[in-house]
């Protein structure tokens, strides 16, 4: 971040009583539009500043944040994590009062972003999901974890502390450099996951990019696919050959083509 005018100013949002760190990237110019990032499980804000930055040299103004139980962030995930994202947006909205937001989350936080858009339809102008977890996926993040085959011994009881690698979908081989180890709420998790569905949530949602790797093996590349077919227009899938889990975050082409996507929804 050479231009200090890139230089992101730290945010406290309150999220029903618990602390989240975010960080704001303001653009030089006049906000153009807005970019909520949410990143994956046992990731965190840091990760996703590159966005941050490529955002707001494009005239928007973005919020990356740390989801509650990850990074700088208080609590442990579980089902009231359902909070944090309409926080994120009121926060983003009071610092920089845009004309309209978009949204960009990998895997666990495509998950909640793809649920808070079919609660508030409102609030975001478009969507740009990378490898977005379904629950099925999210389930079995969490028998993995638990040593569990899902059917002969019981989940924990009481809020975990994870190790990335263990954790579900969205997670990194290990952790991320001066991350702390993320949060769950086993139990609580499981019993949101069991209960929601996002095909259904995105039902009629529109102006949504998806961007998955075929080889992914921590969700299938045919969750995107089921996705695509219950979208209302405009939406696209970018289909990546290869890289696995975290292709489509570090893709160069599919940054470039988050910010074309947002600017061109924003019109």
């Amino acid at each position: 971040m050479g231009d200090a005018r890139l230089t992101p100013h730290r945010l406290s949002i309150d999220a029903g009583g618990v602390r989240l760190a975010g960080l704001l990237f303001l653009p030089a110019a006049p906000v153009r539009g807005a970019l909520l990032v949410c990143h994956g499980a046992g990731s965190r804000k840091e990760s996703h500043a590159i966005m941050g930055e490529q955002a707001a040299a494009a005239g928007l103004a973005s919020l990356i944040f740390d989801l509650r139980g990850h990074g700088e962030s208080a609590g442990v995930m579980d089902d009231r994590t359902v909070h944090d994202v309409p926080a994120a947006v009121a926060a983003l909205h009071a610092a920089a009062e845009p004309p309209w937001m978009a949204a960009r989350g990998s895997s666990l936080g495509a998950y909640w972003l793809l649920h808070a858009a079919h609660a508030e339809p409102d609030a975001f102008r478009s969507l740009v999901l990378l490898c977005p977890a379904d629950e099925h996926s999210l389930l079995a993040g969490l028998d993995r974890f638990a040593g569990r085959d899902g059917t002969t011994r019981a989940a924990p009881q009481t809020p975990t502390t994870l190790d990335t690698p263990a954790g579900p979908p969205g997670a990194p081989p290990a952790a991320d450099a001066g991350s702390p180890p993320a949060r769950f709420d086993a139990p609580r998790l499981r019993a949101l996951w069991q209960s929601t569905d996002i095909f259904r949530s995105a039902v009629g949602l529109s102006g949504v990019l998806l961007a998955h790797a075929r080889d992914d093996e921590d969700v299938p590349f045919s969750v995107s696919e089921r996705l695509l077919a219950v979208l209302s227009p405009p939406r696209r899938l970018i289909a990546l050959a290869s890289g696995g889990h975290k292709a489509a975050q570090r893709s160069p082409m599919v940054a470039r083509a988050t910010i074309a996507w947002v600017l061109d929804q924003g019109r």
